[in-house]
């Protein structure tokens, strides 16, 4: 696979890190908003997403099921990591992280996965 399918994730992921580290340190007001939790949650989606694009470079193009498979089991390990963050984050910091925050990170989960897929629609 062409490593110019992977710019878009790439520059998601410098964008959203230098705006999050830009109004972290400015105080801009927005209290309302965990930037650490957002850049951690950035950061798992990039490492996942990088994870997933060297998975299907490997993909052989003429197992059909084979492109089913990496697409699910890349699924189902963005989701597992998650869950298993969640878990450990809920057990450690005993504070809510907040509506705004989740909201944030949801939309950041949204916008990954929909790059992933943009990619996956065209092989090579």
């Amino acid at each position: 696979m062409k490593p110019k399918k992977i710019i878009p994730i790439i520059l998601l992921f410098g964008i959203v890190n230098s705006l999050l580290i830009a109004l972290y340190f400015t105080k801009f007001g927005l209290a309302i908003f965990k930037f650490n939790f957002i850049l951690v949650v950035n950061f798992m989606l990039f490492g996942i997403s990088i994870f997933n694009f060297i998975r299907y470079s490997n993909l052989e193009t003429k197992k059909p099921h084979a492109f089913v498979n990496t697409v699910m089991i890349g699924t189902l390990v963005k989701m597992l990591v998650f869950a298993g963050a969640a878990l450990i984050y809920a057990r450690q910091v005993k504070t809510p992280v907040g509506i705004p925050t989740l909201l944030c990170c949801m939309s950041l989960y949204l916008l990954y996965t929909w790059l992933e897929i943009n990619w996956t629609k065209t092989k090579k």
